[in-house]
Parts: C-alpha cells; sequence; structure tokens
C-alpha cells in the first residue's frame, strides 16, 4: 500500500479538523486550563511553605516570655498551613513550653493536634512520643500504651519499646517489661547513656 502523498495528509487533517473543530478546541482548552491551574496551585503552595516558615523560624526566636505572641503565631499556622511541616512542628515546642511551665493538659492538646495533623511520619512520631510520656507522667497509662504505639518512625522505635517497657512495669508486668527493654536494647545502635539505662533497667528485674 503506497503512502499518502503529503497533498493527501494535508487534505486528511482538514477533513479531521473540520469534523472535530469544537471537540479539538475544546481538548487544548481544558489541558491548557488544567496547566495553568496547577501551575497556580504549584505557585501557591510554595509560597505558603515560605510563608510558613517565616513565622516558625519567628517562633522559634522568641523568648520563652513572649509566651502569648508564640501561642498567636502557632495559631496563625495551624489554621492557614495546617498542611505544612511547620504546623505540626510549631505546636510540639509550644507543648513543650508548656510542659516546663507544668501546663501538662495546654501540652496534650498541642501535641494530639500535632500527631493528628503532621505531615512528616517522624513529626508525628515525635509528637506521639512526648505524648506518651506525658500521660505516664500523669498515671493515664492507657493513654501512654495508645500513644506509644502509634509511633511508626524507624528513628523511635528504640524509644517507642522504652517507654512502652516503663509502662508495662508501673502495670506490674515484669515480664512484658523486659521484652520491650530488651527489643529497644536490640533496636539501639548507639553506646550513649540510653544504652546504659536500658540495661540497668533489664537488670534491676532480674531473671
Amino acid at each position: 500500500m503506497a503512502l499518502d502523498t503529503e497533498e493527501e495528509q494535508i487534505e486528511k487533517l482538514e477533513r479531521i479538523w473540520n469534523n472535530h473543530k469544537r471537540l479539538i478546541i475544546a481538548s487544548v482548552a481544558i489541558l491548557l486550563g488544567g496547566y495553568f491551574l496547577f501551575n497556580i496551585y504549584l505557585d501557591k503552595k510554595i509560597r505558603n511553605n515560605e510563608q510558613a516558615s517565616a513565622i516558625y523560624q519567628e517562633i522559634l526566636i522568641k523568648k520563652i516570655t513572649e509566651i502569648d505572641l508564640i501561642e498567636k503565631k502557632v495559631s496563625l499556622l495551624k489554621i492557614n498551613a495546617p498542611n505544612t511541616p511547620y504546623a505540626s512542628r510549631a505546636a510540639i515546642y509550644l507543648s513543650r513550653l508548656y510542659s516546663q511551665e507544668n501546663k501538662n493538659a495546654e501540652a496534650i492538646k498541642e501535641l494530639i493536634w500535632a500527631s493528628n495533623n503532621a505531615t512528616e511520619e517522624s513529626i508525628a512520631s515525635m509528637a506521639y512520643y512526648t505524648l506518651a510520656n506525658l500521660y505516664f507522667v500523669a498515671g493515664n497509662l492507657d493513654e501512654a500504651m495508645t500513644a506509644a504505639n502509634q509511633i511508626d518512625s524507624v528513628g523511635f522505635q528504640s524509644l517507642a519499646k522504652d517507654i512502652i517497657g516503663d509502662i508495662y512495669l508501673k502495670q506490674g508486668n515484669d515480664e512484658q517489661a523486659k521484652k520491650s527493654y530488651l527489643k529497644s536494647l536490640d533496636l539501639n545502635k548507639g553506646q550513649g547513656d540510653l544504652r546504659k539505662i536500658l540495661q540497668n533497667k533489664i537488670d534491676s528485674i532480674g531473671q
């Protein structure tokens, strides 16, 4: 079968255009519209991240005594930029300030928000770990265990098993506590103070 001549190819294209020009124009318009909308969304997301980052840096350089200003800026991030990494980080930072002032209820509230809204697994794990410790100190062992079991980040697994061991020990379950400490020791690859603390906890339980 002979190939179409250039004139025949042009005629075919003209027939296709004449028969389907409305569909072609509509398709091109949709593609261009989608392209421009995506770029607008991307540009807005970048600007939003940059603004959130700037506000987060402002929070970090504020003095602890300026808690009112810090609270306002954290609230601003939570309302206007909840899907950025900085909102959850700011909430965790605020929770630490509350803990230093023994405002545990307020600290827990911030940590719950951070763990539910974190866009990074490591930040969510940090929130859950801190939350587990606050619940543990308050004697709310069931809540502490629930929070500790939500820790997914690999980097926090050793710490998670450590706090879970503490919870079991507080509950009088020495066997499960020891298993948890041993697992934490196995996951911990460093040679720092945590290994010594874990080993002391294991030795104190005995056989």
